[in-house]
């Protein structure tokens, strides 16, 4: 499931904003009596990525001020990642030279475009100098598909 918005549209923050819920619920992500999911937090130990347990609030804007702080670069300029709390269902939000979109990916690990992807990255292709931690990003990608 995907919603793509043009930055051209008069009420962008308020669809964008309609169609992240729409997707979230629709692609369980949460639900309405349990609004809990992932982010992505900082590195712990041997490189992997913590992942921190938000819970949606009664007055939220993640597309607006969210997009603004954590969330992506500006107003309506999302850049994010969540995760449901099973790990089943990936929601993202990107920038785009014209617009934003908004995507639900269910079942990341079954995704062979996803498969082939980390293949690739595991095999050293976008290893550098390390993270901060100097872990490689391939050593993260075998951890994620040993895991699938």
């Amino acid at each position: 499931m995907e919603a793509f918005l043009d930055f051209d549209d008069p009420r962008l923050h308020e669809r964008a904003n309609g169609d992240w819920y729409r997707l979230s619920v629709e692609g369980g992500l949460f639900s309405g009596s349990d609004r809990r999911f992932l982010l992505p937090g900082g590195l712990v130990g041997d490189g992997s990525r913590q992942w921190v347990c938000v819970e949606l609030q009664d007055e939220w804007d993640v597309m607006g001020e969210g997009a603004r702080g954590l969330l992506g670069s500006a107003h309506c300029r999302p850049e994010f990642r969540m995760l449901s709390l099973d790990g089943s269902v990936l929601v993202f939000a990107t920038t785009w030279q014209y617009g934003l979109s908004t995507s639900v990916l269910a079942d990341p690990g079954r995704s062979q475009v996803l498969r082939r992807f980390a293949e690739w990255v595991a095999l050293g292709a976008m290893d550098g100098p390390g993270g901060a931690d100097g872990v490689p990003v391939s050593v993260a990608a075998r951890r994620w598909l040993d895991g699938c």
